[in-house]
């Protein structure tokens, strides 16, 4: 028997921000929902019954495809004081520029359906008791009505199913979900004074039945395994990036110890993609300041299932917890798969995971594989380096001396290049491809220790 909440959306119009603010969030993700009933709960039948909702599984999503976007711009007071000036109502606080965006739907409805849950009477009573004192989901703006039903008929035309993708399945979108443990975690959070994002998890989702070949490129990494940095470790500056991934590939290769896979150290995978140990920067915003948020591991998508499962057990099973940069000084790190906050040490992120992205530009600069010759442009060179390491040409490639986008680092620090190394010339890219590529995007030389890391250059997708 299915449980089915349905959400009609009273104005039209649904607000909720997406990953990227300047896009809505559509379809719905079912935290939102589930988010919007723990808000009404009221005692302890309540809680008991969101702490059954959070157990029976992950919900399907059945909305309308296509969302309109409508962006409304104004100014809103904020909570900053000054001494002088500010807002003429609000005297000592000042106007602050903001913009929303909604989606508008074609049915301005969507239902969360729970599959194989089973509700007893009193489950369902308590629910649409939560459901009726609900007055909006997503922002207070977005006011809406809920209904509860113990049975509902397939979707009509106008209206997609939105499913957990299955391995192997291309997904369209990352939705996060309640999951068991979730409503303790959001009371925890909100007395911690957090957002709701801080505890959120993710999977990824497809509309069933669809067939269609993607049309995205997908690079020759399958997934990112991030390590950020514990909370209030002072973060590296971006130029140390190169210590950083040195350490992780030590630290990997020690964990694994002996008969390391090719894969991972390197050697004897020449001819094929191997493990990129990646330092991830605060970059590609008007606040980045360019320093090291964490670390991560791009697992090549060919790597032999083998190597795999050896990785995965001595660096995620059991988590690597801190690099030693020097004998006197270990960094902890931690390993969250569900991770969704900051949005720059997700894997989504760096990926562009899953639509991928047609422009990309350097956060960290390409070495060259080779010095130009004289009668040879540069861009020649990056062309090339990107066929190298498993990409489509790019239709276009600008290149500069200097960094391209907000806290990209310049070059990586004096000394830090590890020796026997040819040093080339580097320069800072941006490139433009004919169908969105979904990375990460690595290229040149040392590109497996992360130099030649791209970033998805938001300002042209």
């Amino acid at each position: 028997m299915p449980l089915a909440i349905t959400v009609r959306l009273r104005a039209g119009r649904y607000e909720a921000a997406g990953t990227r603010p300047s896009q809505a969030e559509w379809p719905p993700h079912p935290a939102r929902l589930f988010c919007a009933l723990v808000a009404s709960a009221m005692d302890d039948n309540d809680w008991a019954t969101l702490r059954w909702l959070e157990a029976a599984g992950v919900p399907e999503v059945w909305a309308c495809e296509a969302a309109d976007q409508e962006a409304v711009e104004g100014y809103v007071v904020t909570n900053t004081i000054e001494q002088k000036g500010g807002s003429q109502s609000w005297p000592g606080r000042t106007n602050g520029s903001r913009s929303r965006v909604s989606a508008i739907p074609q049915v301005p409805a969507f239902t969360i359906v729970w599959a194989h849950a089973t509700p007893d009477g009193d489950t369902l009573v308590c629910l649409r008791r939560l459901a009726r004192r609900v007055p909006y989901v997503g922002r207070a703006t977005s006011t809406a009505s809920l209904s509860v039903e113990a049975e509902i008929d397939e979707p009509g035309p106008e209206w997609a199913r939105y499913v957990p993708s299955r391995i192997g399945e291309h997904a369209l979108a990352e939705l996060r979900i309640p999951y068991p443990g979730y409503t303790d975690q959001l009371q925890h959070s909100y007395a911690d004074g957090q957002r709701a994002w801080a505890v959120a998890r993710s999977v990824p989702y497809t509309v069933a039945g669809r067939t269609a070949e993607p049309a995205v490129v997908e690079g020759p990494f399958s997934d990112l395994l991030v390590f950020r940095f514990a909370p209030r470790v002072v973060q590296p500056a971006g130029d140390s990036l190169l210590t950083m991934t040195a350490r992780l590939r030590q630290a990997v290769i020690q964990r694994i110890g002996d008969d390391v896979p090719a894969e991972v150290s390197g050697h004897g995978a020449e001819d094929r993609p191997h493990l990129g140990y990646l330092a991830l920067l605060n970059t590609g915003h008007d606040n980045a300041d360019g320093n090291v948020l964490g670390v991560a591991l791009a697992v090549p998508r060919q790597m032999d299932p083998g190597s795999l499962d050896r990785l995965l057990e001595r660096t995620v099973d059991d988590p690597i917890r801190r690099l030693t940069i020097r004998r006197d000084q270990a960094i902890p790190v931690e390993h969250d798969p569900y991770l969704t906050t900051p949005l720059r040490l997700t894997p989504e992120w760096w990926m562009a995971a899953p639509q991928g992205s047609r422009g990309w530009v350097t956060a960290a600069p390409l070495m060259l594989d080779r010095y130009p010759s004289r009668k040879q442009d540069a861009r020649d060179l990056v062309f090339r380096s990107l066929a190298t390491a498993g990409y489509p040409e790019p239709d276009e490639v600008e290149i500069s001396p200097a960094a391209l986008t907000r806290g990209a680092v310049h070059r990586p620090r004096k000394g830090t290049i590890p020796e026997g190394r040819p040093v080339r010339p580097m320069v800072h890219v941006r490139v433009r491809f004919a169908q969105p590529v979904v990375g990460p995007v690595l290229a040149g030389s040392m590109r497996y220790l992360g130099l030649g890391l791209f970033v998805p250059d938001r300002s042209s997708r």
